[in-house]
């Protein structure tokens, strides 16, 4: 208890030095300058309509298309690094794992669900890795903390997460970029958008990326190199103006990644040692792969009526994946493989209305999702035994999930002043189980051959009230209490026919919390601020069992206090300083299959994040612009077991990320950049076996590259 306190008080603060002093060099650079600026509205879609951020009483963090290019952000990792409260476990593209504010899922088996929804365009995408993609040609990502139980609906307990990618435009328009770097870097985009017919009225856009980069860990039983990347993505829209009143938009996406050794781990804290060093170097005796295929497509009908708009959203996603990760390599005290494949397909429909009155501002609607899941998995230890197959359990299985739901929400204005918010959402769920499990193993990850059968459903009304108060032009005051829900499930990696069968609850979320958002200053200051407190029933927690080696279905109670701050402050013209924290104290106050966890940290839930940085563009005369970032990114310790015990953890660490950027009035756009610059050692992800060991996934070394890009 005392290193740990000692670790968040005087981290925090060793954190932020590097930062003040550069921050503090460059205001006093640009002292001289008298122009004062002003913030930039930033317009958001987290309440299904687009409003300013500043207007909105959730909790939102916004990342704009500059700010996610000049940031180097990349995927959902990269996003997690910069946004108050969220963190994600995400060694392996196909098992991501994203917690906000201490809440997530940590199993992708094929009957549970995540806590944290993803929708791309605002379309929901339902599985584990189904989302986290390449983030080229992207408009806008925007992250809801807190439970989202009206206007989101299901499995989004935790928060959620939007990408909202560009449209077609009126004009020709394009952009071509080719970015090299270490580790044998090459990534080129492309994307072309404009007009399609001579009146305007059909337009379409094209985005195409690549990226190669070889592995920086090395196996050293055959010398091959792991963790590299490989992922090709496309995107279409299509636009129609079909009427004054009436838009049609046909989109398709695909993404694939093909990798070698994503989950490539080190052994640790073990007698002898297993040979390498274990930030970039793994003994394993097999390299393992992923490879990841998703696709998608919808059709978006927009119908302005007299009295409001009508909005049908209609998707189609399917996400097939497969990965092998040797999680002990070559310890001599345990071989454990896990392999898994999994395909899933999935159909949603939303219908909503949302109209705008002189008093009221509502929103309505009806949502259909569809869901087929079909996946094998097994936990071969064989080689523990030295006889191939004489340990391997073969899970297969097969879950179809079907909701529907319907869901409202008004603000009143009952004054110039004072809004009243009434929202709620009725769901309904129903999961049918076929789970096939054969050869027992020695370990007892299976203990008894089975088939079976089982179905389940789960209603649930999500309630969410709130107070608004203008206090000035720019200030916004609210207080809201709002519900979130999780369908329950069934354990798709049971060891025995009765816990096959057996459902487990669903898991519910009260939210109560208060915030600020203020632009100050004459609007150079930005302060958004929030003090929440969650209570958690039926916290769904998947985990093996190691004395038994049974993976077990838990559900818990838990209570999180939290609070957090964002800043943003542009004194002058071109400069933009940032920074942004949490503080989290979670508890888990039940937790019936193992009293012993009673009173831990939630998993994935650090007491103290922050970011911070700044941004300065300078006029070169004719020529252009040049662009100077950096960013600090800092996670206090956090745990990946209910255990919390340092051996499945991840220590504190500091991140630090740059770039410089020339970008020329012609349109060419010259970057250098570089992340994790001070080549901190960190930990992804990890697990115990509880014997003293530890096998951890770190995060990537110092990484840098050059981007060349062509606008027009």
């Amino acid at each position: 208890m005392k290193h740990r306190t000692s670790v968040r008080s005087v981290k925090p603060l060793r954190t932020l030095r590097p930062l003040a002093g550069a921050l503090a060099i460059c205001t006093l650079s640009i002292a001289t300058s008298k122009s004062l600026a002003q913030l930039e509205e930033v317009v958001v879609t987290a309440q299904k309509k687009q409003e300013n951020l500043q207007d909105v009483a959730i909790a939102v963090s916004a990342f704009s298309a500059d700010t996610l290019r000049n940031a180097g952000i990349q995927n959902m990792t990269d996003v997690t690094a910069m946004t108050p409260g969220f963190s994600i476990s995400n060694y392996n593209p196909t098992t991501p794992a994203p917690y906000i504010r201490g809440v997530g899922t940590n199993s992708s088996s094929v009957g549970d669900d995540a806590s944290v929804g993803v929708f791309i365009d605002e379309v929901y995408a339902g599985r584990a890795g189904a989302f986290d993609a390449d983030m080229f040609d992207v408009s806008r990502v925007e992250v809801l903390r807190g439970p989202q139980g009206t206007l989101y609906g299901r499995n989004v307990a935790g928060g959620a997460m939007n990408i909202i990618t560009n449209n077609p435009t009126d004009e020709l328009e394009g952009r071509a970029e080719v970015t090299l770097g270490d580790y044998d870097l090459v990534a080129l985009a492309g994307v072309l958008s404009g007009p399609l017919s001579a009146n305007g009225n059909v337009r379409a856009r094209l985005a195409i990326s690549s990226r190669q980069r070889d592995g920086w860990v090395t196996n050293v039983t055959n010398g091959n190199e792991l963790r590299d990347e490989d992922n090709v993505s496309a995107r279409g829209k299509i636009d129609f103006d079909i009427s004054d009143s009436l838009y049609l938009q046909i989109s398709a996406d695909y993404s694939k990644d093909d990798l070698e050794g994503p989950a490539a781990r080190a052994t640790e804290d073990l007698a002898p040692t297993v040979p390498g060093n274990p930030t970039d170097k793994v003994s394993l005796i097999y390299d393992g792969y992923a490879e990841r295929e998703i696709q998608g497509a919808s059709a978006r009908l927009v119908w302005d009526l007299a009295g409001g708009t009508l909005t049908s959203i209609t998707a189609y996603r399917s996400n097939d994946y497969e990965f092998l990760d040797d999680t002990t390599g070559t310890w001599e005290v345990l071989s454990l493989v896990n392999e898994a494949t999994e395909e899933s397909d999935q159909y949603t429909q939303e219908l909503r209305f949302s109209a705008t009155t002189d008093h009221f501002d509502y929103t309505a609607g009806f949502y259909y999702f569809y869901e087929e899941v079909d996946r094998f998995e097994t936990f071969d230890s064989s080689a523990t035994f030295g006889v191939p197959g004489l340990s391997r359990p073969l899970f297969n299985g097969n879950m179809d999930s079907t909701s529907y739901s319907v869901f409202g929400e008004v603000s009143w204005l009952l004054s110039e002043r004072w809004t009243a918010i009434f929202g709620g959402r009725y769901t309904w769920d129903e999961k049918e189980a076929d789970l096939v499990a054969t050869d027992p193993d020695l370990l007892g990850f299976l203990i008894e051959p089975y088939a079976v059968k089982a179905d389940e459903d789960w209603n649930k009304f999500t309630p969410k009230l709130g107070l608004e108060f203008q206090a000035s032009d720019t200030t916004l005051l609210y207080i809201t209490w709002a519900d979130g829900y999780k369908a329950g499930g069934f354990n798709g990696l049971a060891p025995i026919a009765a816990a096959a069968s057996t459902p487990f609850d669903e898991e519910t979320a009260s939210n109560y919390e208060v915030g600020m958002k203020a632009d100050l200053l004459d609007q150079t200051l930005r302060v958004n601020a929030s003090l929440f407190y969650t209570d958690y029933e039926d916290l769904q927690n998947f985990f093996v069992d190691f004395g038994t080696f049974e993976v077990v279905t838990a559900t818990a109670d838990a209570e999180i206090y939290g609070l957090e701050l964002e800043l943003w402050y542009s004194p002058v013209v071109g400069l933009d300083l940032f920074l942004s924290g949490s503080w989290l104290d979670t508890e888990y106050t039940t937790f019936e299959a193992d009293p012993s966890v009673e009173g831990n940290n939630l998993m994935r839930a650090p007491e103290v994040t922050g970011s911070g940085g700044f941004q300065y563009r300078w006029e070169l005369s004719n020529l252009g612009n040049l662009l100077l970032r950096a960013d600090v990114m800092y996670s206090d310790e956090l745990f990946f077991s209910t255990a919390n015990v340092p051996e499945s953890s991840s220590p504190s660490y500091t991140l630090v990320n740059a770039r410089i950027s020339l970008e020329t009035n012609a349109g060419w756009d010259i970057s250098l950049w570089g992340k994790n610059l001070t080549d901190e050692t960190y930990v992804q992800q990890g697990f115990t076996v509880g014997s003293g060991d530890s096998h951890p996934i770190y995060g990537p070394p110092t990484m840098w590259g050059v981007t060349a890009a062509y606008s027009f």
